[in-house]
């Protein structure tokens, strides 16, 4: 965003966010929504289902509109911030898992809570405001501002969130990842994982290779990489295990090498239904090695530009030290891993460290915290003591 972009629509927003000071607020409302993808996934659908599941009485309005880089595309999405921030001054609760310019551009009513779930689990690669370079012009002056609140998934993250999401610390909450309740159910991901083999029958028997990079640089100079080749790959491998690449749906499918597996992933589907389906996990600084953590299986980190990744964006762990699984800085490398095995004997205390919130009831932790059944959202309620098991009071859900 260019900072006459962030002008003008700042300007537009703020005067919908005063003329939103009109109307009544409705309580019972909570808005889910998100910049990343067209579709619910991550720690908003499970924040969704949990108050499906547990508080009908809930309205739940969805905005979920990816960023655009085109102008067309701009003033679509300039078109529907404008409804996202009527909802932002309109509603008791606003669930964001990214940035949100509705939220930014001026500060909410009083009545009204604003919580980030942010999409990453764990504190791995830094970003926000808390990167190595810092933010650049014009997100310097409206980027992550107006939280209430943030969740983490521990307390190891709750330092890096405060200052990425320039959110007070005793602001951000280690109530867990929403995300990760599914992967600690085994019946959720046995569902999962045969989800997946039903959609992708070429996987039936055969040990699943899950290739999942994130990427490099920012806004429209995203790119992913070409660390490993998979052509090579698939030719060391026996044929009895299954390629599989998705790449970041951030970046554009068409440009990102895919030749060699066997199976390419869309890149909008829900990661966790394929972190379910694996075997084995090849990365490199993706937050799924969060979550890839609590299902024990083997982690095989390719970082063969680790030392670039530190100076830009920065990271969090100290790869060297801190970091499980097996790294290695080529395709060789990757193959020698995947056939010799990978020993994670830190494993537990990197979950302890990282993910100490994460027991399976994140999900219904929130909607305790942020939707207690004696009324609509509330945020005055002390927080529920991370790690808790506690089931909220009364019934829950929501209308989408």
């Amino acid at each position: 965003m260019t900072l006459l972009e962030y002008r003008l629509a700042s300007i537009v927003l703020g005067l919908v966010a005063i003329a939103c000071r009109l109307v009544p607020i409705r309580r019972r409302r909570v808005v889910l929504a998100t910049a990343r993808l067209p579709v619910l996934e991550g720690n908003l659908r499970h924040i969704h289902d949990a108050i499906r599941a547990h508080r009908p009485d809930i309205e739940i309005a969805l905005e979920l509109r990816p960023y655009s880089y085109g102008l067309r595309g701009k003033l679509a999405y300039l078109v529907r911030l404008i409804r996202g921030t009527w909802l932002v001054h309109t509603s008791g609760l606003i669930v964001v898992d990214n940035a949100y310019l509705p939220i930014h551009v001026a500060p909410h009513r009083s009545a009204t809570t604003v919580v980030q779930v942010w999409h990453a689990t764990g504190a791995l690669k830094r970003f926000g405001a808390d990167t190595i370079g810092g933010l650049a012009e014009p997100e310097r002056r409206f980027l992550h501002r107006h939280y209430d609140y943030a969740v983490t998934a521990g307390e190891a993250s709750r330092e890096p969130w405060s200052r990425a999401l320039r959110t007070p610390l005793d602001h951000v909450l280690a109530l867990g990842a929403p995300r990760t309740d599914r992967l600690l159910d085994p019946a959720a991901l046995a569902t999962a994982r045969t989800r997946v083999i039903a959609a992708n029958p070429s996987l039936t028997g055969r040990r699943v290779v899950l290739y999942a990079p994130t990427f490099r640089g920012r806004g429209r100079a995203k790119h992913g990489t070409a660390a490993l080749d998979g052509r090579a790959l698939r030719e060391r491998l026996p044929a009895d295990h299954a390629l599989v690449i998705k790449t970041h749906p951030n970046l554009d499918p068409a440009k990102q090498p895919t030749a060699g597996f066997d199976i390419v992933a869309d890149p909008g589907g829900d990661m966790n239904d394929w972190l379910a389906a694996a075997d084995v996990f090849v990365t490199d600084y993706s937050s799924s090695i969060f979550e890839w953590a609590l299902l024990g299986r083997p982690l095989v980190l390719l970082v063969d530009d680790l030392e670039a990744y530190e100076r830009d964006p920065g990271l969090y762990l100290d790869y060297r030290t801190e970091m499980i699984g097996c790294q290695v800085r080529d395709t060789a490398g990757v193959a020698d891993a995947i056939l010799s095995g990978v020993d994670d004997s830190d494993r537990e205390a990197f979950i302890a460290r990282n993910l100490g919130a994460c027991d399976g009831h994140a999900s219904e932790r929130f909607v305790e915290r942020f939707l207690p059944s004696s009324g609509g959202p509330d945020a005055t309620r002390p927080a529920a003591a991370a790690g808790s098991r506690a089931r909220p009071r009364g019934r829950d859900d929501a209308t989408g």
